[in-house]
């Protein structure tokens, strides 16, 4: 049984909730004393040449980092940077600290490298940004300045990691899951208490599309106590197109408008993809979940394939990286590719470009 259901079964019951709550203050008491070991530098951290921004959160998934980090990769590529990824591989396929880099010419397997870094790779093949996968970020950040020449680095999920310093702390907050309402680990799905947000340089409020102004402006409040002097953004994970997932061609939103379709996805925050293709319009008639980073096996597509009637299936990026390899001989019919793009209110696009570019050595 996952992890969520267990959780969810524990919290069934008052004995449950009680064993729950007693594993969040050992986690967190754990948390603490890391933080104060690698402040008094019993635990040493270690700091690199170029400037590193760390793109993380406060909870266990669901913000939208990792859409923000291609965002962000692709603008100092533009502006003429030479940015590299680091991202630890969560659930990846490798022994110990093993380094991974997923760049043209370089070996790799979808297996070693983990969805994450192979949804990263793809997205950003074109603008020639290697992504480099191990759970020592130093070590990964060292391989990039030698092999890259990169002269910025950014960290995917890296807000807890202290091993590596960093110049610049972007947390990520999900206005559908506002963290002042949830828990810590195990109970919830915090990593640390909300004080953690007093590091952040700035804050993105993610899927803003799916939250009140209300809900959005109590979310701010909550982060001016913690932070008074963080710059606060907002952003929204606008549809951008659908890709068939087969003949690569590009599909336009409108297609699925009052069709019947079945949805599959594995990811932190399953709500604001199935609201976002009910805003398009479609009708999804089955609706498939599965844990975040879920590797999806042969038997579990024939078992959607046995009953989805012929409807087209959606997917998002991230989730079709984990598909196997030979998902095209088990979906037979359309299987399409819900692809977003990061979109800021207001001025945040140029406020966040201006926050990350104004490190003293860039």
């Amino acid at each position: 049984m996952e992890a969520k259901k267990i959780r969810d079964t524990l919290k069934e019951k008052a004995l449950g909730r009680l064993l729950l709550r007693l594993l969040s203050l050992l986690y967190i008491s754990a948390v603490v004393l890391r933080r104060i070991l690698y402040g008094f530098g019993l635990l040493k951290s270690y700091k690199l040449p170029v400037p590193v921004i760390c793109f993380g959160n406060l909870s266990s998934g669901g913000t939208g980092k990792t859409s923000t980090v291609v965002m962000a990769a692709i603008e100092l590529k533009k502006k003429g940077y030479r940015p590299a990824i680091l991202i630890r591989g969560y659930k990846r396929n490798a022994s110990g600290n093993k380094l991974t880099i997923l760049s043209e010419g370089e070996a790799f397997s979808a297996e070693e490298a983990g969805d994450e870094a192979l949804m990263l790779f793809k997205m950003l093949r074109d603008y020639e940004v290697p992504v480099l996968v191990a759970s020592d970020r130093y070590q990964s950040g060292l391989a990039a300045l030698e092999k890259f020449k990169s002269d910025i680095l950014l960290m995917d999920d890296g807000y807890q990691f202290f091993r590596l310093q960093r110049d610049i702390n972007v947390a990520l907050i999900n206005t559908a899951m506002p963290f002042h309402k949830d828990d810590l680990l195990p109970l919830g799905d915090l990593r640390e208490t909300p004080s953690g947000l007093d590091r952040a340089d700035a804050i993105i409020l993610s899927h803003c599309e799916h939250a009140s102004e209300a809900a959005i402006k109590s979310i701010r409040e909550k982060i001016k106590k913690i932070t008074p002097s963080a710059d606060v953004l907002e952003s929204m994970h606008s549809p951008e197109i659908f890709l068939n997932a087969l003949s690569k061609e590009k599909v336009p939103l409108s297609e699925f408008q009052g069709k019947s379709v079945v949805t599959l996805s594995g990811i932190g925050d399953p709500k604001s993809f199935e609201d976002t293709l009910v805003s398009l319009k479609a009708v999804p008639v089955q609706i498939w979940r599965y844990p975040d980073h879920h590797q999806f096996t042969r038997e579990e597509l024939a078992a959607i394939q046995s009953t989805r009637a012929n409807m087209p299936l959606i997917t998002t990026f991230k989730d079709f990286a984990r598909f196997p390899p030979d998902w095209a001989q088990i979906l037979e019919g359309g299987v399409f590719i819900l692809s977003v793009k990061i979109v800021f209110s207001r001025d945040g696009h140029e406020q966040l470009m201006k926050t990350i570019t104004s490190v003293k050595h860039l």
